[in-house]
């Protein structure tokens, strides 16, 4: 018997290593597509100018005043490493996101816990899955110069890590910690408690009722926090352009349609943001698809899009009509729990959109709903045991293939782009003056000017333009326009 035990522990550290193997060496590829792509000049640069002076605690403080946002810690992080890379901007933020890919896939495996070979088979995909969903492509493709998005995206993923442990003091700190930090970093960061929540109500051992009640505290200080004291609205409609039906409609035209009556924008923004997390679709609000369709101009990275998505909600949609009774009766297995945090995390993250739809938003949504389709995935494979038939067996091994292609494919497709984007960067950086002036930004100060120099020697002189990956057929294969 320990002999038993010996070997199926061995076993599972086995395929565990495997797995975190497959992992870093996924995020090494994209880290290397990522060391193409310059600092960004748009969004980037003025962020950058905007922190160089001043100490740690006036940059923090500087966040705190009124508006539709609260976000003390998304430029704080950013001069901590402004400070850290002393002139070598490029190395330290393009390696700090490069690190955040690591850390989210980590993150991933440990929530898959890939102690047998099933588990283990579905790691590839669900990984594609993760990289490939066009939800997560801006954590990728923008930088500010810190991505903050996919900090969110790991401090979710680090919550429901958290909810998997055997609990106890350090972990209700732990949780209480990350809390604190993702919301002061991006109003995001609510969906961090409702992670914690939902472990909880599905009995997940390391979260404790007292967690749950200490959570709910810092919520509750935080709302108190930006409403009553620092006096922090919510963003109107009236600030972004949005997609609405078959195009993007700018604030006035929002404003003229639904100021009075801004309900049914709501619920578009709403139902938007849970179908293109499920379907593909619609694509920042706009349904491209149904257009391209009704025009005769599908191009079949669209149709990639939307049947890999489809296909891969049908598997989890069946997942859960299968277990919909056990958790009726409250036996959630410790699979179910991550099907449970995707259900939790997509409707809260859609009410984050309301006001408007923008993909990256629903990432941390779109990552949950990669660890659910592989539980469901993996269940499809291993199903009722030995008496299936061995047609099932093949079927579902068909299905396991095929949505591996898909996802595999439009993993590709996000290198593809990160090469397309750099030379895009490059170009913005080569018509840096003209961009100053149509943003009305004054560059005054030695420091400005000498992060201006540096920022642009590195996009254009001091690090070759990777070499780009002109290929006639992919521009249609390949989504670029994430």
């Amino acid at each position: 018997m320990a002999m038993d035990e010996q070997l199926s522990d061995s076993s599972s550290r086995r395929w565990e290593f495997l797995a975190y193997a497959y992992a870093t060496v996924l995020a090494g590829l994209t880290a290397y597509f990522l060391f193409g792509l310059p600092v960004q000049l748009s969004d980037s640069f003025a962020n950058l100018l905007t922190i160089q002076s001043g100490s740690l605690w006036q940059v923090f403080r500087a966040q705190l005043g009124g508006g539709g946002y609260l976000r003390p810690l998304l430029q704080t992080q950013l001069k901590v490493v402004y400070e850290l890379a002393g002139g070598h901007y490029f190395l330290w933020f393009r390696g700090v996101q490069a690190v955040q890919v690591l850390v989210c896939l980590w993150l991933c495996v440990r929530m898959l816990q890939p102690r047998r070979l099933a588990n283990l088979l579905v790691v590839p995909c669900a990984l594609a899955i993760v990289l490939g969903l066009h939800t997560f492509a801006g954590t990728i493709y923008e930088a500010f110069p810190i991505n903050t998005f996919l900090t969110l995206v790991i401090c979710c993923l680090a919550a429901a890590n958290l909810a998997r442990t055997s609990g106890g003091w350090l972990v209700d700190a732990a949780a209480a910690a990350v809390l604190v930090f993702s919301l002061l970093t991006l109003e995001t960061g609510v969906l961090v408690w409702v992670i914690l929540v939902a472990a909880r109500v599905a009995g997940a051992r390391g979260v404790s009722t007292r967690s749950v009640v200490l959570v709910t505290a810092v919520l509750a200080g935080y709302v108190a926090w930006r409403t009553l004291y620092l006096h922090v609205g919510a963003p109107g409609f009236d600030e972004r352009p949005t997609g609405f039906g078959f195009r993007v409609l700018e604030p006035s035209e929002v404003m003229a349609r639904f100021k009075d009556h801004p309900l049914p924008f709501y619920v578009y923004n709403f139902g938007s943001a849970l179908l293109t997390v499920l379907f593909g679709e619609p694509r920042g609000g706009v349904w491209r698809f149904a257009a391209g369709l009704s025009r005769g101009t599908v191009a079949p990275w669209q149709v990639i899009n939307v049947v890999s998505s489809t296909l891969t909600t049908c598997v989890l949609a069946w997942y859960i009509a299968k277990r919909a009774a056990a958790w009726a009766r409250r036996s959630i297995r410790p699979d179910d729990l991550v099907v449970v945090l995707f259900l939790a995390v997509l409707p809260a993250n859609a009410m984050l959109c309301i006001v408007y739809v923008k993909d990256v938003i629903m990432s941390p949504a779109g990552v949950f709903y990669a660890l659910a389709a592989a539980v469901a995935l993996r269940e499809l494979l291993t199903g009722t045991g030995h008496q299936r038939a061995a047609r099932s067996h093949a079927l579902a091994a068909a299905v396991l293939v095929c949505v591996s292609a898909l996802w595999g494919w439009r993993l590709l497709g996000i290198h593809y782009s990160l090469r397309a984007e750099a030379a895009k960067v490059r170009a913005e950086w080569a018509y840096e003056d003209e961009w100053e002036a149509r943003n009305r930004i004054l560059i005054s100060t030695a420091e400005g000017a000498a992060l201006k120099r540096t920022l642009l020697d590195d996009a254009i002189w001091r690090r070759p333009a990777p070499p780009r990956l002109d290929i006639g057929w992919a521009d249609q294969a390949f989504d670029q326009t994430q």
